[in-house]
């Protein structure tokens, strides 16, 4: 079935949802970032984004824009169905991806639990982000910023940020990506871990597991796009997400 990506942008209108959600409209300013010079890691939304094997500043844009308008999108929808959970979240997100044409592959669910307790979520989730990425060569700054993360401070923007962006319905959803380019395509390798855990006054990353949340659910993913493709789709992102970029794109300082 072909995918109609221009009309699914055009069917989205971000400017009434800022109109009508005053959080999102008096939420301080967030530093901008130069979406033609993004680092090599962001926040994008729901997503904390690997980009060191990405060279080009065209595709870590499109990319970025792509997440954070899927993720949005999947919010928007699930605002309007009193009933919704995190798996329609979750299935609206992902059909986003696919509309704004991501291929997906090798996508597994799986129920797991966490062989450490008493340990903070970050140190516990590498093992599982390291199996899910292929190796300790794929998003290798993400896992080398999460081995560090204590050092850092957890009022930090892009924490903040990736914090408040896994608060959804009764769980913390924490999505991670690492990507990587050639000369034609993109390949996303996509990570999500699910913790069914309240907490608001610990950032998910810095909780301590106990035995009563030691389990989480994780779902793995493989995207593929044209770097083509993704070139053209960039600037009719940058256009749609102008007023929410700045709001919901922050550099991951790992």
């Amino acid at each position: 079935m072909a995918v109609d990506t221009r009309a699914f942008l055009e069917s989205v209108n971000f400017e009434e949802e800022l109109a009508s959600n005053e959080a999102i409209a008096e939420a301080p300013p967030t530093p901008g970032l130069d979406l033609d010079k993004l680092p090599p890691a962001v926040v994008s939304g729901t997503t904390l984004i690997d980009f060191s094997a990405t060279p080009s500043a065209t595709i870590r844009s499109s990319v970025s824009l792509a997440m954070l308008f899927a993720a949005r999108v999947a919010s928007k929808a699930m605002a309007a169905k009193p009933d919704a959970d995190d798996d329609d979240w979750l299935a609206a997100y992902t059909s986003n991806l696919a509309q704004l044409g991501f291929a997906m592959t090798g996508s597994s669910v799986t129920q797991s639990k966490f062989k450490k307790t008493g340990i903070e979520v970050h140190k516990a989730i590498i093992p599982f982000l390291t199996i899910a990425f292929g190796g300790a060569a794929i998003g290798p700054v993400i896992l080398a910023g999460l081995e560090n993360l204590r050092s850092m401070n957890e009022s930090d923007p892009w924490i903040a940020l990736f914090d408040k962006e896994t608060r959804r319905f009764t769980a913390q959803e924490m999505h991670f990506a690492a990507v990587s380019s050639d000369e034609q395509t993109t390949v996303i390798r996509y990570a999500i871990a699910r913790i069914d855990v309240e907490t608001s006054k610990t950032t998910i990353l810095f909780f301590k597991l106990g035995k009563t949340n030691a389990t989480f659910e994780s779902a793995t993913k493989t995207l593929t796009a044209g770097n083509s493709f993704l070139d053209l789709l960039e600037p009719q992102l940058r256009d749609k997400l102008k007023t929410l970029a700045t709001m919901f794109i922050a550099q991951a300082e790992l």
